[in-house]
């Protein structure tokens, strides 16, 4: 049996990298056409590519964060945004598994729909008017930013807030079938073109009372159903899971920007001097020496935390404050490391950088929108744990 585990996991990553070279070719027409090519979603589907961590009695592979982290890599060596596409998401069948009840799920993956649903969605909407109904909720208007899939998507799951009976708000958490919801076409950005983050709004929309969780007994894992509460995958820790799935593509970002800018090095002459070929010259050698020590600092990092996540959610083990912290710190220093890392590339790059069918600065664009994202801020993230090494509290409610 565990032999066939791991034969699974092996088979997934190595068809995450044969697509890799599929990628590079359609990089420039993905970023010019700001949309994955339907083929290439097909591609992802017929590999199980999309169904990493989906629950086995749903049509998953039910592996583990290490599996998932390494595809995620590979695709998005090929590409950021089909990298940033995979990441978000196979976390949401994770993230739905988590904090639905038996219902819901069913009405998802259940037997009279496709297995190989996709799911979009975001949690902090831009305007949001509800009131409660007979049987669950009625949107009247609503609208979240950046959901990222949504042109793929087949449900789409929003946080909302809702009255916590105490003459306070809570944080709650809904899925939608696609059909109930508009997708905007806002997504005009300077990188992860492809990922379709675009914004999304409900108009009208009845939500059965069985499609709503509330976020603080999700991260308790009190909807869980009960054959997926031994699974390991779903003892997972919530929020640092989710964390991951926000840094995930950006080591494969650069070593697909390192990739790239190697073939150059072996091409390419450094203007204004003698050197007709960059690996000719000790200012090379160090740029790609250092980046190249980054990348690698970055992985060990990277695997060193989400081995920690898969090893205590095989032993049953809860994360202690201090060392969830200190999981989303090391990401977020993962996403310091890669940015050190490519823009020590950059700084070699040369003139044609400028050119927007220069494919490495695809890659830069891609990496540097993702670098961005609020949940990985390295400096917020590291301080954070400083904080806490200090024995203060938290500076933020998502722990």
């Amino acid at each position: 049996m565990e032999q066939t585990i791991n034969d699974t996991k092996e088979m997934l990553v190595e068809r995450a990298n044969g697509l890799i070279p599929m990628l590079r070719e359609n990089g420039l027409k993905i970023d010019q056409t700001s949309e994955l090519p339907e083929v290439f979603i097909e591609k992802l589907r017929s590999e199980g590519l999309l169904k990493v961590l989906r629950p086995q009695m749903f049509g998953g592979y039910q592996t583990d964060m290490r599996t998932y982290i390494e595809v995620v890599t590979a695709i998005s060596r090929g590409n950021g945004s089909a990298g940033w596409f995979v990441a978000l998401s196979n976390i949401r069948d994770y993230m739905i598994s988590y904090a639905f009840g038996r219902q819901a799920l069913e009405d998802i993956f259940g037997p009279n729909h496709d297995q190989d649903v996709i799911l979009a969605g975001n949690f902090k909407p831009i305007k949001f008017e509800m009131k409660k109904v007979e049987g669950g909720y009625l949107i009247e208007e609503a609208q979240w930013p950046f959901v990222s899939g949504s042109p793929h998507a087949d449900w789409l799951y929003f946080g909302f807030p809702l009255a916590d009976g105490n003459g306070g708000m809570e944080m709650a958490i809904m899925v939608v079938p696609r059909q109930d919801a508009i997708i905007l076409d806002d997504w005009n950005v300077m990188g992860l073109k492809g990922s379709g983050s675009n914004s999304v709004r409900l108009e009208n929309v009845f939500v059965p009372e069985h499609r709503v969780s509330l976020d603080r007994l999700a991260n308790q894992g009190h909807y869980m159903i009960e054959e997926l509460r031994e699974v390991p995958l779903y003892q997972t820790p919530f929020v640092p899971s989710l964390t991951l799935s926000i840094v995930a593509p950006a080591l494969g970002i650069t070593k697909g920007a390192m990739d790239l800018h190697m073939e150059r090095v072996g091409k390419a002459g450094i203007g204004n001097t003698f050197y007709s070929k960059m690996n000719e010259a000790p200012v090379t050698h160090l740029q790609v020496a250092e980046s190249q020590l980054k990348i690698d600092l970055a992985e060990l990092l990277l695997h060193r935390a989400v081995d920690l996540l898969d090893e205590y959610s095989e032993k049953g083990q809860k994360l202690t404050l201090e060392e969830g912290i200190k999981v989303k710190a090391e990401f977020g220093y993962v996403n310091q490391l890669c940015k050190e890392s490519i823009d020590l590339m950059t700084a070699g790059a040369g003139s044609v950088f400028s050119y927007n069918n220069n494919l490495f600065q695809l890659f830069y664009r891609d990496f540097l929108s993702m670098h961005l994202h609020g949940f990985i801020t390295p400096s917020s993230l590291v301080e954070t744990y400083g904080r806490v090494m200090c024995g203060l509290e938290p500076n933020t409610y998502f722990v």
